[in-house]
């Protein structure tokens, strides 16, 4: 039940991620061609990647997706690699 609602959340996570995108796009556009922006946008950007990064966090690992350091990753025999 858990990883199913760790997978949903991963989802929504992808289309806050989208959201992300779309806003910091527009709210580059509106600063550099229009000059105009909005503070309150630009800390509506940092209070999503907040979201996307604590619970991205929760899916890579659920999916055993996440980076590994491969200097210490390598040099462990098969025994302690996890599966």
């Amino acid at each position: 039940m858990i990883d199913k609602g760790i997978k949903y959340l991963g989802y929504a996570t992808a289309c806050i991620l989208a959201l992300l995108v779309l806003l910091v796009v527009y709210d580059a556009t509106a600063r550099y061609l229009f000059s105009g922006g909005s503070v309150a946008l630009q800390e509506l950007e940092w209070h999503l990647f907040d979201v996307v990064v604590l619970f991205g966090i929760a899916y890579t690992l659920s999916e055993n997706a996440h980076v590994r350091v491969d200097v210490f990753y390598a040099s462990y025999s098969k025994k302690k690699k996890p599966s």
